[in-house]
């Protein structure tokens, strides 16, 4: 990995847990990737939780802390390090990083056939 890639945050939700009433709570995730020009993309293994679990010690009940902004901001920092060690020329140790889908719609996507996988992958299921 080079200097060809970007660094950018993003994010997405997960079971964060469950509420007292049995329901999940569904909280978002940030994390960074690095994409290239052609849309081939890699992403950070960590992740910043958005929120987390806090349980009642007198009621038992849980309950969930807003940590969206703290999570977000940890994400960002991660990114200007990334972009800064990818302009200095710096290598990107590989055990940091797990290659995903490319970009929807980029050169890469077409190349490594990631529609097909996907309808195959459907099929596959049902």
């Amino acid at each position: 990995m080079n200097a060809t890639y970007t660094a950018y945050a993003a994010s997405d939700m997960y079971n964060a847990g469950y509420s007292c009433d049995g329901r999940p709570f569904i909280a978002e995730q940030f994390y960074v990737v690095i994409e290239n020009a052609a849309g081939r993309r890699f992403r950070h293994t960590a992740i910043f939780n958005g929120t987390q679990e806090v349980v009642c010690p007198e009621s038992g009940e849980s309950y969930f802390s807003d940590l969206r902004q703290e999570a977000s901001a940890k994400a960002e920092r991660l990114v200007a390090r990334v972009n800064a060690a990818l302009q200095s020329g710096q290598f990107l140790a590989p055990t940091f990083w797990e290659e995903i889908d490319p970009a929807y719609g980029s050169d890469e996507y077409v190349y490594q056939g990631t529609e097909a996988k996907r309808l195959f992958a459907e099929k596959v299921a049902a």
